[in-house]
């Protein structure tokens, strides 16, 4: 995994060929694991932080709208645009809420912490029919999360990582999202929605870490 000089988050790919096997960052335990060890589409983004673990993961905790880009909204309301001219999108002022909020207002549900060092949520849905999450079924908890199969829903989960960067003394804050489509039927139905929206999806991920980044750094 290569980080330009710059420090502007880079996209991994993951190996098409190995759509079931377990991945994680070298010999690293993550969280993730625990909940979506099979996979068959993810993507990896991360960038180094030349600041502690513990601003790092504040940086994320306390992240608001105000951190972040208007491009991620102008983006995440044209994904939305087919169920809100649905009637059924939902209108959300997020203005005094955290990133994290905004998050699981819009569906996901924490799945894990691990203080200064992991945040893993998830969520479950029909992401390619128009109208997305909003027909998503309840998942109130990390156990109904894990227990729930039903093949015609696809099961995200995500995270952010921070772990100490191997060549120096700084921090490399990691995000990585992954989705399981255990019937074949409905993951060539989901495949299509990633072709669409994965490049999108990819610098939503990057600003958002520019964004933790300048967040860390001016605590």
């Amino acid at each position: 995994m290569i980080t330009p000089k710059s420090g502007f988050p880079t996209a991994i790919p993951r190996d098409p060929s190995k759509p079931f096997m377990l991945e994680t960052q070298g010999d690293l335990f993550m969280h993730i694991d625990n909940f979506l060890p099979q996979y068959e589409f993810n993507e990896l983004h991360s960038i180094l932080i030349q600041a502690p673990p513990d601003k790092i993961f504040t940086a994320i905790k306390e992240l608001t709208q105000a951190d972040l880009s208007p491009l991620i909204f102008l983006m995440l309301s044209i994904r939305q645009l087919p169920a809100k001219l649905l009637g059924k999108g939902i209108s959300r002022n997020f203005n005094n809420e955290t990133f994290l909020e905004q998050l699981y207002e819009g569906g996901f549900i924490p799945l894990a912490e691990e203080i200064n060092r992991e945040i893993v949520f998830g969520l479950i849905g029909q992401f390619w029919s128009l109208t997305g999450t909003d027909d998503s079924p309840s998942i109130p908890d990390p156990k109904a999360y894990l227990e729930f199969d039903h093949p015609d829903y696809a099961k995200v989960a995500a995270n952010f990582l921070i772990q100490q960067n191997a060549e120096n003394a700084h921090y490399r804050c990691t995000t990585e999202t992954r989705i399981h489509v255990p019937d074949i039927k409905t993951r060539r139905k989901f495949a299509l929605y990633w072709r669409l929206i994965s490049m999108g999806s990819g610098w939503i991920r990057m600003m958002w870490l520019r964004a933790i980044k300048r967040k860390a750094l001016a605590l």
